[in-house]
């Protein structure tokens, strides 16, 4: 849902992308925080709301946008999740960042490296690995690509899902012991390191905090050996009831 609204706005306006992103320059995810509360897991499937996107402007850069879009009930205007993001700009030719042109500076002057602001993403050390560790590997499928011809942003939380699910089942993780998808997800903070294509072998390493916090995951993915991705998640304690029970 976040994807799908942040994807209209961007192509109907918002931050002008479309003049910004082209053959020579593509903006692309490098860090988002997704934050969800828990009754929005309460709503059953058949539940009818309207939903309401809003997208902000946080921060521009040198070479990064920052913005957030807050996912609202359409009628009460109440607040179901959050989804800050930070992109940067990078050069087709030689994956790295490229300044923007000088009069998107100028439009958005009252934006520029406004660091004080309270949303605007931390820069936390990424952890290291530990020796405890449960490993999960994966081949990404072409459906996982996207326009970039990587990998999708919103594929790696699906790969990091399908090794926590493994590492619960399996006995690996403290507390939880079902399909991972059964626990409400209430915080993503996501890194993008470097990217990955169809058919590469990635490693997905998972862990815990400590035993205090188990509800606190950590997912790392390595492709040949080199850290490309990192999210800290965080997960209710209480597994939901299974909505569909299976006749075989």
């Amino acid at each position: 849902m976040f994807e799908a609204a942040r994807i209209l706005a961007l192509y109907n306006g918002f931050i002008d992308f479309t003049k910004i992103d082209g053959r020579e320059a593509a903006l692309v995810i490098v860090k988002q925080q997704l934050k969800l509360i828990p009754k929005l897991h309460e709503k059953g499937m058949n539940v009818k709301f309207t939903m309401l996107f809003d997208l902000r402007l946080v921060e521009v850069g040198k070479t990064s946008v920052q913005f957030v879009v807050e996912f609202k009930d359409g009628n009460t205007r109440e607040v179901y999740g959050e989804n800050l993001i930070k992109m940067v700009r990078m050069s087709r030719k030689t994956r790295r960042p490229v300044t923007f042109p000088e009069w998107f500076y100028e439009k958005y002057d009252s934006y520029r490296n406004s660091y004080g602001s309270t949303q605007a993403l931390p820069r936390d050390a990424l952890p290291k690995i530990p020796d405890n560790a449960f490993k999960f590997d994966l081949i990404p499928r072409h459906s996982d690509s996207d326009r970039n011809n990587h990998v999708n942003q919103s594929s790696y939380i699906k790969f990091c899902m399908d090794a926590a699910t493994h590492a619960s089942l399996s006995g690996h993780y403290v507390h939880f012991n079902e399909d991972m998808c059964l626990y409400a997800p209430l915080l993503w903070t996501i890194s993008y390191v470097g990217e990955s294509r169809a058919n590469d072998e990635l490693s997905i390493y998972t862990w815990q905090n400590e035993a205090g916090s188990p509800e606190h995951i950590q997912f790392s993915i390595l492709l040949n050996g080199r850290l490309i991705f990192h999210a800290s998640a965080i997960f209710e304690k209480q597994a939901k009831k299974k909505r569909l029970v299976p006749k075989l």
